[in-house]
């Protein structure tokens, strides 16, 4: 009997374990039901009407669907804590933007956000001087247009010439008229820094800070004469170029030029003296020396004269001389005889006053 009596304590021992297990299955199942079916409270914005869905489904995209509500890949669910335990989940519609940006548009989605906002996500940063065509506080609407006007600044350099400046000196070796080149000019260089301005990547101001000199300029040199010259009797005027304050230029077939202040016309004798006379300047009469009216002809004054119609060229002389009867518009050239001053007799000039 006591063999018989331990061979049923045995059997019934794993019974109780099956039956523990079974009960302990039971209650995970029934407890993971329970979370399963269990339902919140959403409310759901699309930001025209607030709809109040009830759902077991815990992800907000899920909620939005079961609420019938439409939203595209770009549109953006954000959920929240809301009132009295309800999940507050609001569909943020994105619009389309487009901005004009250094040449360029970009199109980009929007989600209700300022101007500002906006620009600065897209990496567009901005300056005191940059302009846009939006406040940039305005929020974004769909199909919105945004103009940047985009300022930015640089630097350049660049070599660029001197220009060789020109030294004028007088010869007083060399006839008035007369002049050659001592020295030729040439040109140097400098190293020049820019500042540049930009618009919209295109530059509209480019303004120098500064150069360095990389080769000085050579000045040309130019020798001018200063001494009258000495017209032969023998060239004859080509042409005269008179200004309208009288002044001019006699320029002669041989290529000579005169340059004159102003112009006499006077009426002309001829005188002649003994060898070594001197004249009222104290210099020995000869050819050139004519005597005039020291009020109308300052002594020491540099003359050209000549016959009106050319034929007679008494040619360069000095007011050296003065006569009782030299008054007014009257001169008197000096020839070396006496058959000359009669064969010039009484007539008019032209005389010049030479510079």
């Amino acid at each position: 009997m006591l063999n018989h009596g331990t061979g049923d304590h045995h059997t019934t021992r794993p019974v109780r374990r099956i039956v523990a297990f079974v009960l302990m299955l039971f209650l995970t199942v029934g407890a993971a039901s329970s979370i399963v079916s269990a339902k919140a409270v959403y409310i759901v914005d699309d930001g025209n009407t607030r709809t109040t869905v009830e759902s077991s489904h815990t992800l907000p995209s899920a909620v939005v669907e079961k609420a019938g509500i439409e939203v595209s890949p770009a549109d953006q669910i954000v959920s929240s804590a809301g009132e009295d335990g309800a999940v507050e989940i609001t569909i943020i519609r994105s619009q389309e933007v487009s901005i004009h940006y250094m040449g360029a548009t970009l199109h980009t989605r929007a989600y209700q956000e300022t101007v500002s906002e906006l620009l600065e996500r897209m990496n567009i940063t901005l300056n005191d001087e940059d302009e846009v065509s939006i406040d940039l506080s305005d929020y974004t609407e769909d199909g919105m247009v945004i103009d940047v006007v985009k300022y930015t600044y640089g630097t350049a350099e660049a070599v660029e010439p001197i220009t060789y400046t020109t030294e004028r000196v007088a010869n007083n070796s060399m006839t008035k008229g007369k002049e050659t080149v001592k020295q030729a000019g040439k040109n140097g260089s400098a190293l020049v820094t820019y500042s540049i301005t930009y618009k919209n990547g295109e530059e509209i101001r480019r303004e120098p800070v500064s150069s360095e000199i990389i080769t000085a300029p050579t000045a040309e040199i130019v020798e001018y004469g200063t001494k009258s010259a000495s017209i032969s009797s023998n060239d004859r005027i080509a042409s005269d170029a008179r200004n309208s304050d009288g002044s001019g230029v006699l320029t002669f077939r041989s290529g000579d030029t005169l340059t004159y202040s102003r112009v006499i016309t006077a009426n002309a004798t001829a005188y002649t003296a003994k060898a070594g006379a001197r004249t009222a300047s104290g210099r020995v009469a000869s050819v050139g020396c004519v005597a005039v009216d020291p009020k109308v002809i300052p002594m020491g004054s540099k003359l050209y004269i000549t016959t009106p119609n050319g034929k007679i060229v008494y040619g360069t002389a000095v007011a050296a001389d003065t006569g009782g009867a030299i008054k007014g518009n009257k001169v008197d050239l000096y020839y070396n005889t006496y058959n000359e001053c009669i064969q010039f007799g009484r007539r008019n000039v032209t005389v010049y006053v030479l510079n």
